[in-house]
């Protein structure tokens, strides 16, 4: 933590603490003491570039419309909180304090008296250290918020052009290999490479033959095997939307089970329905709405450089620009 940020934060719990004792301690009537509605859609608000050690967050009013004002809890790593205030009228803030690649859990309430609704929260990860790299290709993109945090966590590096400028390629397919070297970077191991290679194509020479072995050793990916018991990975070939699902369903270890059916084109007969419905249930991907209303999943479609983006985020951050509910 940056000596900037623990001066903050603990300027922060005195406020906080001032905040506390400080609530008007109104008597209200059982009528009045109704808690008013939790504010909807807690994001984190990309259209302000992110500064050093902040994060601009909005949310939508409560439907309740007898409040006097928003609380404001932000949750650092370290286990250390900040609170503040705002009017009904405010409906954004800025978290301060934020270390560079540092995850705040931040909750947003709506106050009446003493009365508290349910938080709406939301896990963002700040950027204080801007991205790694300063992709050209992506300034504009939906998912440049998300690209830039891949790039700061040092997961994407890129692609290196002959002038020294680098680029994403976000439309690009998400290849097996890259696959492997992006749940390697996220997870940051400690991993010897075996000497003999799991799969016939991939060499020990291979740029990702470490990333790969390791895919292969922790289960998350077994490659394919032919007739004749030759086990390969496919380095090269585009990871489609239902492996993708598959390799971040055994990365996380879960064994999580479900009967439901989010996508039409998902039954509860698919190979891969578990895992896309794990990814459903944890707001990782939200699917495509179609023209006609339903929901689908599009399983048989390569996943995209961006798309791939916004899905290791959510995983890591929780879901992006959705509410998360606490009981």
């Amino acid at each position: 933590m940056s000596a900037w940020s623990a001066h903050r934060r603990v300027a922060g719990a005195v406020v906080a603490g001032l905040a506390l004792t400080l609530v008007p301690a109104v008597t209200v009537s059982a009528s009045a003491a109704v808690a008013p509605a939790p504010p909807s859609s807690v994001r984190v608000d990309r259209s302000i570039p992110p500064v050093q050690g902040e994060i601009n967050i909005t949310w939508n009013a409560s439907p309740t419309s007898d409040i006097s004002e928003y609380q404001i809890i932000s949750t650092y790593e370290d286990g250390s909180s900040g609170l503040d205030y705002r009017g009904a009228g405010t409906l954004q803030y800025t978290v301060q304090g934020v270390d560079p690649g540092e995850s705040v859990d931040i909750e947003v309430r709506s106050l009446r008296s003493e009365v508290l609704s349910e938080p709406a929260t939301l896990r963002a990860t700040g950027l204080d250290s801007g991205p790694a790299y300063n992709f050209t290709d992506v300034p504009g993109n939906t998912f440049s918020y998300e690209i830039a945090w891949l790039s700061s966590r040092g997961i994407t590096t890129g692609y290196v052009n002959p002038n020294g400028s680098r680029t994403f390629a976000p439309s690009a397919p998400v290849l097996r290999e890259q696959m492997a070297a992006f749940l390697y970077r996220l997870a940051d191991p400690e991993y010897a490479a075996p000497t003999v290679s799991p799969f016939a194509d991939v060499p020990t020479s291979a740029t990702f033959y470490r990333q790969i072995s390791w895919l292969y050793e922790t289960g998350i990916s077994t490659g394919y095997v032919s007739p004749s018991g030759v086990r390969t990975f496919a380095p090269s070939a585009p990871v489609l939307r239902e492996q993708m699902a598959a390799f971040l369903y055994r990365y996380d270890g879960t064994s999580a089970t479900s009967e439901a059916q989010t996508f039409v084109d998902v039954p509860t007969t698919a190979t891969f329905h578990r895992q896309i419905e794990w990814l459903a249930a944890q707001g990782i991907s939200t699917g495509y709405l179609e023209p006609n209303g339903q929901k689908t999943f599009r399983g048989g479609q390569p996943v995209l450089r961006e798309q791939m983006a916004a899905f290791i985020y959510r995983y890591e951050t929780g879901p992006f620009g959705q509410n998360m509910w606490v009981s």
